[in-house]
């Protein structure tokens, strides 16, 4: 079965792989962002902080303006996207340079690809999913198993090994 696998890979080329791979993950963790941030403000998320923030700085919400709450809640929203910008520019980096056949983001991109697909796999079991999220989720799944086994069977051809330099 691992040689199959292995074989299938080959014959999309290791290159064209890793050039699959990149862009995949690169659109999966756009829509994963967003999908993620239009849960959170569909389950108000944002608004639950604000009144977590408001009661652990011993106020009511009534002391406060509906500007200032305004504020607090657009600081939150912007707070989540400049994370999740993070998360992406992070996963970038490592995308480029496992593109660039190095060992280290190899690693990154084969643990990453692992771990998002058990994530998305936990997804499915919480009990405050909409359906659209649930649906990506499950999509997700086979996508990021496809493209770990791709990863791990590949090593050889999509990394540089120290004393391969130039290959």
């Amino acid at each position: 079965m691992k040689e199959k696998l292995r074989q299938h890979f080959l014959k999309i080329g290791p290159r064209r792989f890793v050039l699959i791979t990149v862009f995949s993950l690169l659109i999966l963790d756009l829509l994963t962002g967003h999908s993620f941030r239009m849960s959170l403000i569909q389950n108000g998320f944002s608004e639950k902080l604000v009144q977590l923030s408001i009661k652990q700085a011993n106020l009511q919400a009534s002391d406060l303006s509906n500007e200032t709450l305004s504020e607090v809640h657009n600081l939150m929203n912007m707070s989540l996207d400049f994370m999740l910008g993070l998360i992406l520019v992070n996963n970038i980096f490592f995308y480029f340079f496992y593109f660039k056949k190095k060992l280290w983001a190899y690693s990154y991109v084969a643990f990453y690809t692992l771990t998002a697909g058990f994530l998305s796999l936990s997804m499915i079991f919480d009990k405050h999913i909409n359906t659209g999220w649930l649906i990506f989720n499950i999509a997700t799944i086979p996508m990021y198993l496809y493209l770990f086994l791709g990863v791990k069977l590949l090593k050889a051809e999509t990394t540089l090994a120290p004393g391969k330099k130039g290959q």
